[in-house]
């Protein structure tokens, strides 16, 4: 399969620059967010774009103060007769059964919103828990299936929601949406029906690990049993950093991964990025 997508959202060309590359931090003075930021809390009611199903239709849907949103891009747009920052959002990688009554406006129209993203409308967050939304893959690292088939393995995966489920995909399934590496993390636009999910009770963090608490075992998942009704994923990361480089038909795949235990079990986290081969041009 050959593969142009960059990160997890793609947008109009010149409309957006995604949240998290690298850019010049707005001015302490300035009454913008920085371009990177990529979540943020509403400091009043708001219209962000974000319509809900109801029925057999789908309803403007008012965000309230203190809302998670996640920022899908952030650009240039006309406002009150000048150009300033504006911003789009969507509600991040919730579970499935709610991001699949959700859409979007600015993806509708392949316009950003007009709402300036101003410290006035926004409050910049960091997630507690680091690990949330990231894609982690079975095994311990990219691979290709053999020597006859160059395409790289699709292995079972899961990911924290932001609302708090874990939601896990068998090899089959996550083919269907994520196949070898296509993704690192999951965003609102990433609306995935789950082999199964389960509903999260707590989540803490310390250091390196993240502990996931949850009331029933979640098939395809290596759960701890604490007690009757209570279960518990333990995640730790392994900070070095992984690179290798694939040649699956004629073109160059460049993967990038991190490594986990989650319950003693091995998991990564990274993209595989597939390149045009211009030898051939």
């Amino acid at each position: 399969m050959k593969r142009w997508l960059i990160g997890t959202t793609l947008v109009a060309a010149g409309l957006f620059s995604l949240a998290g590359t690298t850019q010049a931090a707005a001015k302490s003075s300035s009454p913008y967010l920085p371009d990177n930021t990529q979540y943020v809390r509403l400091k009043k009611n708001m219209d962000v774009g974000i319509y809900q199903k109801s029925g057999n239709h789908y309803q403007k849907l008012l965000k309230k103060k203190g809302a998670l949103l996640q920022v899908m891009g952030v650009g240039r747009n006309a406002v009150k007769g000048k150009y300033v920052p504006t911003v789009a959002l969507t509600s991040g990688a919730v579970h499935y059964s709610r991001a699949n009554k959700l859409k979007y406006k600015t993806m509708d129209n392949m316009h950003p919103m007009n709402i300036p993203f101003t410290k006035a409308n926004f409050k910049p967050v960091k997630l507690k828990a680091p690990d949330r939304t990231l894609l982690f893959q079975a095994g311990t690292g990219f691979k290709v299936a053999s020597s006859i088939e160059e395409s790289l393995v699709t292995t079972p995966a899961f990911y924290l929601t932001l609302d708090n489920y874990l939601q896990y995909y068998s090899a089959a399934d996550i083919a269907k949406v994520s196949p070898s590496g296509l993704y690192k993390a999951v965003g609102g636009m990433n609306v995935w029906k789950p082999t199964a999910s389960v509903k999260v009770s707590k989540v803490t963090v310390k250091g390196k690990t993240t502990t996931v608490d949850y009331a029933k075992p979640l098939k395809g998942m290596p759960n701890r049993k604490i007690s009757k009704g209570h279960y518990r994923l333990k995640i730790v990361h392994n900070t070095k950093q992984h690179h290798a480089t694939f040649f699956p038909d004629g073109y160059t795949e460049e993967a990038n991964w991190t490594t986990y235990k989650v319950n003693g079990k091995s998991y990564y986290v990274g993209e595989s990025i597939e390149v045009k081969d211009y030898l051939d041009d």
